[in-house]
Order: C-alpha cells, then sequence, then structure tokens
C-alpha cells in the first residue's frame, strides 16, 4: 500500500527538556504544532504519513530521531555543506518506500538544502510544495494531512534553464569542474563531430547543442574523466546548470 512522506524544517522554537526528545516533540514551531494536533485529534488521517525532519544541525533525519535542545540556524553556507546528503537521504527515501506523495514544508533556505529535488522524484509521486505567508503554509500542510484534494499535477518542466549568472564551476563524482560555457559546449561539439558512443545515450534529459541532443552523463564523463558509473543523471544535470548549460526534458505525447 501506497504511503505519504512528509518533510518538515526543523523550528527555532524548541522545547527546553534537558532529557533527549523525539525531534517530532523537540520542535514547536507552528509546522510541528499542525502535526501534533492532526495526529492527536484526527490519528486515522495519518497512519499513512512517515515524518521527517530537515535540520540545520542534523540533515534530513526521522521525525523520530532523539535529539537533545541546540541552537543552530540555516544558512546559505550550511545548506551547501548539507545539500549532497541531504539530496541523497531523499533520493533513497524515495527509493526505498513506496510513496505516492510527498509534502515539503519547508521555508526558502531549507530548500536550498534540497535543491535538485525534483532530478531524483520518481514520476508516480506527487510532491506538494507548501509554500506562502505562514498561515497559508500550515493550512496546505494540515490539508495535506488530512488527504483533502490536491491540485492537479503539474507536469515536470520541458527545460530548465541555467542561470542568467552560471557559477561557472560544479562538483561532480569528487572531481571539480572550472569550465566556461563555450567550453563546455565545445566539448560537446568535438564529441558530435567524433560521434564518440554514447553521446546520444541519454532517456529522460538531454543537452540541445546546435540543433543535436547530447546525454548529459555523457558530457559530465568528458568533463570529469570519471565513468558515467560514477554519478547519476541528476548529478550530471545539477553540473551542467551550474556551468551554464539549459538541460530539455523529453516531452512524451
Amino acid at each position: 500500500m501506497a504511503r505519504r512522506l512528509l518533510i518538515l524544517t526543523c523550528s527555532a522554537r524548541k522545547r527546553a527538556d534537558a532529557d533527549l526528545l523525539p525531534a517530532q516533540e523537540r520542535y514547536d514551531g507552528p509546522l510541528w504544532q499542525v502535526l501534533r494536533s492532526v495526529i492527536r485529534e484526527q490519528p486515522l488521517f495519518v497512519g499513512d504519513v512517515d515524518v521527517y525532519v530537515l535540520s540545520a544541525a542534523y540533515g534530513l533525519i526521522p521525525a523520530s530521531t532523539m535529539i537533545p535542545t541546540y541552537e543552530q540556524t540555516m544558512t546559505e553556507e550550511r545548506a551547501q555543506e548539507l545539500h549532497e546528503a541531504t539530496i541523497q537521504g531523499f533520493r533513497s527515501l524515495l527509493e526505498a518506500g513506496d510513496y505516492d506523495r510527498c509534502c515539503l514544508g519547508l521555508s526558502q533556505l531549507y530548500l536550498q538544502a534540497l535543491d535538485g529535488w525534483e532530478f531524483v522524484t520518481p514520476v508516480g509521486t506527487l510532491v506538494t510544495v507548501a509554500g506562502g505567508p505562514m498561515g497559508e503554509k500550515l493550512s496546505q500542510v494540515k490539508r495535506w494531512l488530512l488527504g483533502a484534494a490536491s491540485p492537479p499535477k503539474v507536469p515536470p518542466p520541458a527545460r530548465i534553464a541555467a542561470p542568467a549568472q552560471p557559477a561557472g564551476r560544479a562538483t561532480v563524482a569528487g572531481v571539480l569542474i572550472e569550465r566556461s560555457r563555450e567550453e563546455v559546449l565545445a566539448v560537446a561539439r568535438a564529441g558530435l563531430a567524433a560521434t564518440e558512443a554514447g553521446i546520444q545515450g541519454y532517456r529522460d534529459w538531454y543537452v540541445l547543442v546546435d540543433g543535436q541532443r547530447v546525454a548529459p552523463k555523457w558530457l559530465i564523463s568528458k568533463l570529469t574523466g570519471r565513468s558515467t558509473a560514477d554519478f547519476s543523471a541528476a548529478d550530471a544535470r545539477r553540473g551542467l546548470l551550474a556551468l551554464g548549460i539549459d538541460v530539455e526534458r523529453v516531452c512524451n505525447g
């Protein structure tokens, strides 16, 4: 039977008990109060929900994890530090669990630690990102917990554009890549000219170069010198976006 996955941000407001407490009891911000209220008052609605917390101190952990009280806030630097482990943890959760729906109750800083979640989400999993002012976010999370009708599923984007001012550097499979957009495209053009094996071996996503499709994993493999088995397709796409390269999605129908 399919289950649901809820990921909430940790909160600055915490119970001050000296003893260890489950994260779900330690955090006392509005989102956690709503969660506990629904569990207490309408438990039959949430028997299929697994709850995780994205913590500035501990990363992505089950809400049942016993934790002490602590003081650590999320910053952009901390979000970057947590990103790789967080996205890998999210991917593992979705691969191991039979989740058909997921809700992300995260602030913008915490979402940075989960940047690229759409790349690792199975096609059949509907993800709700609770957003807007806190009151609206609380309402969205409560409705999701109670199984209220969700808005129609938005199809995945057909194209993800790289930032207007890309970082120009990315680390994939432990290798730092520092190339300009033009240099990356030159590598792709050389491979196309030589008709190199695997250059068009993509499944869902590709890079469009002079009207021809190039596999993101092939391109990152050329830039890093690593085998395509050493990194995921999602890692390749994130790396290319950081280098200023747009990625396109195969559209069926």
